[in-house]
């Protein structure tokens, strides 16, 4: 499984001070022109989606998600669990 963060028009100052801040292991991408923000539709912050292996969005959370509730681990063993 892959994290990937993706900044919308932020500074990179700020985006390696914000990982540094949240102690953020996983890659922030920096979309400087908003180009993934306007091909995915994301008009406000956050937004999480789920992508399968087959590069299929399963899933997609437009809001602040309690990531420990029982139905966010039960999509995220899913989808550990599909095959190759």
């Amino acid at each position: 499984m892959v994290i990937l963060k993706i900044a919308t028009k932020e500074k990179e100052q700020d985006i390696i001070k914000y990982k540094n801040e949240f102690k953020i292991s996983s890659p922030i991408l920096i979309d400087d022109d908003a180009a993934a923000a306007n091909a995915y539709g994301i008009w406000n912050r956050p937004n999480t989606f789920f992508i399968n292996r087959e590069g299929k969005i399963v899933a997609r959370v437009v809001k602040e998600m309690d990531w420990t509730s029982n139905s966010m681990k039960n999509l995220i063993q899913y989808l550990l669990k599909e095959k190759k």
